[in-house]
């Protein structure tokens, strides 16, 4: 008998909760709801409004929430304000047998084996090594970054980190001086500060600061579009910002040995397709000086699948329930 498992995925904008079960040979997802109302005060809220709008009645949960995971197995999002997250609270206010909770890019990986091709849209065309890890990573409101392996048994596991915050590391002048301007703010400046989508207006205010240009209040939609009408500003916006996702995907798939392929996530990496495939960013990519063979043939494409954190997260929480 299959049991009910609530699942979810949690980052700074959205919740998505689902009931998941096995289906004949894939994850099944059943009630799947998404929740943007900026005034839900924490993740017990989201999840009573659901109970009550679908009737269910799960007997376990597992989310996958955008941060890091304390000693004791609860969270606090990163890119959104809510009170800490407690397994055992949510245990005990929902009559659960067990709650878990895992970081949001650990069910985006354990998804990446769970979807079919056509979900994914090839930036590199490359080989992948089945026997190598694949690096999941992509620029959201925030970044994250989780390594997929293949276990000797033949399942998966996925080891995460917190690699969206590692320092940005500019390669020429003008890259240096965009990241200048943003450091007299901030001091540190992550990867992640320059290419996630909670960023973009500080990446923009600061080209216009290096071309001596006065910045105007202006969406990130229409910065975007109009890059596609080769405004100067925004194009060189929309390439400083490939270009340096692409040179630290390239440094993340060195550091894993991610020959298996990386796979890009999230909104900002679909609305930025046609910038990451520029000469220019795959060479950000694969130019590693004496290691550049190493990635020569190492594939790179974005997923489009806007519940893969919620399959992956069904695929972790029943390999646990057994």
């Amino acid at each position: 008998m299959t049991r009910s498992v609530l699942v979810g995925d949690v980052g700074g904008t959205k919740v998505r909760l689902a009931l998941a079960s096995h289906g004949p040979g894939d994850v099944c997802l059943d009630k799947v709801s998404v929740y943007t109302d900026p005034a839900l005060p924490d993740l017990e809220s989201a999840i009573e409004r659901f109970l009550t709008e679908t009737g269910a009645a799960p007997e376990t949960a597992l989310f996958a929430l955008a941060g890091p995971i304390d000693s004791e197995g609860a969270i606090r999002l990163t890119n959104r304000s809510w009170p800490k997250v407690v397994p055992a609270s949510i245990q005990s206010r929902f009559g659960l047998e067990n709650v878990t909770i895992v970081n949001d890019f650990a069910a985006m990986a354990r998804a990446i084996p769970e979807i079919t091709a056509s979900d994914f849209e090839p930036v590199i065309d490359g080989e992948r090594k089945t026997d190598k890890p694949i690096l999941v990573t992509g620029p959201g409101t925030g970044m994250g970054v989780s390594t997929l392996v293949k276990s000797t048994s033949g399942g998966w596991r996925v080891l995460t980190s917190e690699g969206g915050h590692v320092a940005f590391a500019p390669r020429n002048v003008r890259e240096a001086a965009i990241r200048d301007v943003i450091a007299r703010q901030y001091k540190y400046v992550s990867v992640e500060m320059i290419v996630s989508g909670r960023w973009l207006m500080p990446v923009y205010q600061a080209v216009c600061e290096v071309t001596g240009t006065k910045p105007e209040d202006i969406s990130a939609q229409a910065i975007s579009d109009r890059a596609d009408k080769d405004d100067p500003i925004c194009v060189e916006v929309m390439r400083f910002r490939a270009n340096a996702l692409m040179g630290a995907v390239g440094d993340g798939a060195l550091i894993t040995g991610a020959q298996g392929g990386v796979v890009l996530t999230g909104g900002v990496a679909e609305g930025t397709i046609k910038w990451l495939r520029r000469t220019e960013a795959i060479e950000r990519f694969q130019e590693r000086g004496p290691m550049s063979p190493y990635l020569a043939q190492t594939p790179v494409s974005v997923l489009k699948h806007d519940e893969a954190p919620l399959i992956g997260a069904a695929a972790l929480a029943l390999e646990m329930d057994g």
